[in-house]
């Protein structure tokens, strides 16, 4: 595991600045929030924080191209808005071109934009990193609040930043992935269990 997190390291390296800098943050972020779990687990999330956006940086159309040689279903709205597939078309660019077929991590990858419904610890971990980086955070200072639950709820981090984008949606006229509808639909039933 260690050599697919060097080959993933020195991958996005080759990515624009930005983008690998915000990568290397979410991998800060993911340590801290894996701190309390035990080295195996730790070690797989920071593989997934490595490789979840390694496909960020492909234009629209070379990720519906993408998407469609791999063989993934591209739903309407990620027709219409395909930077949705970045985490799909990176899981799949994980397993092919760096051998990595740990599901979870995989997982972790490929929803770490829209969530899903029963999303594992590790795909918690590393959705909460990537909204929660400091960069993040500073241009969208509604995020603090979720920051200030990922230490202490994961869930409630999780639903905080679905509400806001359900807000955003709303205001905007935006479709909501169907992914992120479960998600929250699911974290909003289990609160009230």
């Amino acid at each position: 595991m260690r050599a697919q997190i060097e080959a993933l390291k020195a991958a996005i390296g080759r990515l624009p600045k930005g983008l690998a800098d915000h990568v290397e943050r979410v991998a800060t972020e993911a340590d801290w929030l894996a701190g309390g779990l035990g080295e195996p687990t730790r070690e797989r999330v920071e593989l997934a924080a490595w490789g979840h956006d390694i496909a960020r940086a492909l234009s629209s159309q070379e990720l519906l191209d993408r998407a469609r040689e791999f063989g993934l279903e591209v739903s309407p709205i990620e027709e219409e808005a395909p930077i949705l597939l970045h985490g799909p078309v990176g899981a799949e660019i994980l397993r092919r071109d760096y051998g990595i077929d740990d599901p979870e991590v995989l997982a972790a990858a490929r929803f770490h934009s829209t969530g899903r419904a029963g999303m594992s610890l590790l795909e918690k971990v590393v959705f909460v990193a990537d909204k929660i980086e400091p960069s993040k955070v500073e241009a969208k200072p509604g995020l603090s609040r979720m920051r200030d639950l990922a230490d202490r709820d994961l869930d409630a981090a999780i639903l905080e930043y679905l509400d806001q984008m359900l807000t955003v949606a709303r205001e905007e006229g935006w479709p909501l992935h169907p992914q992120a509808v479960a998600a929250r639909k699911e974290l909003l039933l289990r609160r009230r269990a």
